[in-house]
Order: C-alpha cells, then sequence, then structure tokens
C-alpha cells in the first residue's frame, strides 16, 4: 500500500488511523488509493505485528451519570480508529474499587489506562500502573506533576455561568458541589467565588455532596424548607442541577420563574426541549478524542518523554432554565407532613 501510494509506511498508517499530523493532500491521495484497492486495516494483523494487544482501559466514576456514558461512546470511537477495543469499570469513587479495577484491566493486557474517575484514588492507580506514560487522566487535574491528562477550564466556565446569573439579577444563588476530593468540584467552586468576588450585595450559599441527581435533589429540598431560598441554584454538573429541578417542580414552583437552574457538562439531556437546561459545555466529545489520541501516541513511542497536559476551554449554553429572579415572589417556606 506504501509502494502503491508512494509515501512511507507510516505515512499510510497514520491516515488509516486518521492521524492529524498528514498534510491535506497526502491524505486525500492515500485515501484514494485504499478505496481503489479495496483495502480494509486488521487490528488482528496489527496486534500480530505489534506484539502488542491493542485494548485500553477506561475508568469511570458511575455509569448511571450521563456524563460518562458520552465520554465512553466517544473514547470507543475514537479508538476503533487505532484498531483497539476499550474496557470500562465504573469504580463508584471508591479507592479500593479503583485498585481492584485497574489491577483488573492490567491482568487482562490493556496496554494503557484513560482515568476518568473523580475519586481520591490517584495514588493507588498510578502505584499500579508504573508508568505515567501508559495513563492519562481525563475530566480530572491530577496532583502527581508529570502526569498527562485533558481537562476543561473549571474555573473560567463556572465563573461565566455565575456572571450570566449576576446578570439576571440573581443575588441569592445557590451551589450545589460535588466532594472535594474531586479537582473538578473543586475547581468550579472556585469560578463561582471568583465571579462574586466583585459583588457587595451577593448571597451565595454552598453545600457539598455527591456528583449525583439525588445529592440535588436532596440539596434543593433542604433550601425549599426555609425562608429566604436561592432565586438561582447552579448545580456543579448537570446530575446535580437536574435533581434540583425535580425537587423544585415536585414543590410545586416553576424553572426559571421561581427559581433557575443551570449545570455543568451539558450532557445529550440537557440540551432537550423539555429540559432545556443551561449548562457550560465541557466538549466531551473532544476531550475524549484527545484522550485516546494522547495515550495511544504515548504507547506507540515509548521513549517518548514529553508530557501532554491539555485545557479545552468550556462555552456556556443559556437555555430556558435561567432567567431574571421572580423578585416580587416573596420566600415561601414549605411544611412536608
Amino acid at each position: 500500500m506504501a509502494l502503491a501510494c508512494g509515501v512511507s509506511v507510516a505515512t499510510v498508517s497514520r491516515v488509516v488511523r486518521d492521524h492529524p499530523d498528514v498534510r491535506a493532500e497526502t491524505r486525500e491521495r492515500v485515501r484514494q488509493i485504499i478505496q481503489d484497492m479495496g483495502y480494509r486495516p486488521s487490528p488482528a494483523a496489527r496486534a500480530l505485528v505489534s506484539g502488542r494487544q491493542w485494548a485500553i482501559g477506561l475508568l469511570v466514576s458511575d455509569i448511571a451519570n450521563p456524563f460518562y456514558p458520552q465520554l465512553a461512546k466517544s473514547v470507543e470511537r475514537e479508538t476503533r480508529k487505532f484498531g483497539c477495543v476499550v474496557v470500562m469499570c465504573s469504580t463508584e469513587d471508591d479507592v479500593r474499587e479503583a485498585k481492584r479495577s485497574t489491577q483488573r484491566l492490567l491482568e487482562q493486557g490493556v496496554e494503557g489506562i484513560i482515568h476518568a474517575s473523580a475519586g481520591n484514588d490517584e495514588e493507588a492507580v498510578l502505584a499500579l500502573v508504573g508508568n505515567p506514560n501508559r495513563i492519562v487522566f481525563a475530566n480530572r487535574r491530577p496532583r502527581t506533576p508529570g502526569c498527562n491528562y485533558v481537562v476543561s477550564d473549571n474555573v473560567a466556565g463556572a465563573a461565566e455561568l455565575t456572571r450570566h446569573l449576576l446578570a439576571a439579577g440573581h443575588r441569592r444563588i445557590g451551589f450545589i458541589n460535588g466532594p472535594s476530593y474531586a479537582s473538578n468540584a473543586v475547581e468550579r467552586l472556585q469560578g463561582f467565588i471568583t465571579a462574586l468576588e466583585d459583588v457587595p450585595d451577593a448571597e451565595p450559599v454552598v453545600i457539598e455532596g455527591g456528583m449525583t441527581y439525588e445529592s440535588g435533589l436532596r440539596a434543593a429540598e433542604t433550601w425549599l424548607r426555609v425562608p429566604g431560598r436561592p432565586t438561582a441554584i447552579i448545580g456543579a454538573n448537570d446530575s446535580i442541577a437536574l435533581g434540583a429541578m425535580e425537587a423544585i417542580l415536585k414543590a410545586g414552583l416553576s424553572v426559571p420563574g421561581d427559581i433557575a437552574v443551570a449545570g455543568f457538562d451539558d450532557i445529550q439531556l440537557a440540551s432537550s426541549y423539555v429540559i432545556s437546561l443551561t449548562s457550560v459545555a465541557q466538549h466531551i466529545d473532544q476531550m475524549a478524542r484527545r484522550s485516546v489520541r494522547i495515550l495511544m501516541g504515548m504507547l506507540e513511542d515509548p521513549t517518548r518523554k514529553k508530557v501532554v497536559q491539555e485545557v479545552i476551554q468550556p462555552t456556556l449554553l443559556v437555555r430556558r432554565s435561567t432567567s431574571a429572579p421572580a423578585l416580587a415572589a416573596p420566600p415561601r417556606t414549605l411544611i412536608r407532613a
């Protein structure tokens, strides 16, 4: 194939894997010849030639969180270009489960791991993997120096979202955060606080919980039981925000008429017509693609020393769930039987 195209074997390999480091005209010429010759790449043959089992592991926190299926789908789509399969494990943010999952992945012969779980398991997982070039952290910024990662600019995204609510007139804003061990939760809270620094009449309220729907539901119910409820609620992720939205609607209030709600991630459900949740888009597909390509680049060149740390700029997507506060409506106290 390389002889027919008049290029190197490495160039043909890059074109087949849709690697970006190929000139556009060369890419099109090679693709046309591949099509004309009816060539189909064989992952099994590549594994035989390379002597490696082309499989990578994916660690996630909770597969029930809609963020992770979207991430996993994009990871799997990208790994197909490299002739790889993905083995996914859910850690439930438990250190012991993260260690067991990592050990199982390594025993199954995965070459590398994309670590997207938010648990406090960084040191344990790194100790098992050994070589830092065999792991890329996604959606979490590791504390250990010299690690590869792909994250969103959580501080900037949360700050922009908070300023959007401030511009709409909200001052009593509730922030339902995730656990303090999760780097993205810490950074999003930091962005929230930063945006409020120059707003003397702001009345922020923060509750720490899990990055779950149930956490958002419970936190919002707590605020709804007392006078002076927030006029706007931010969830540290969309699952939290959706839980808060359910609590508000179950209490007979409206979103955004009584309380505005916003989240972070821009999961697929957030953009549905029924939900229409204002959210900060992390660009999940881009995060997944870059994580896979960084990992595969290191696996294909074990001598590579360069550490890759990428920060994706998020995008605020304003939808129907946020608006100016209902200033005329007095705070309500809900009494539950």
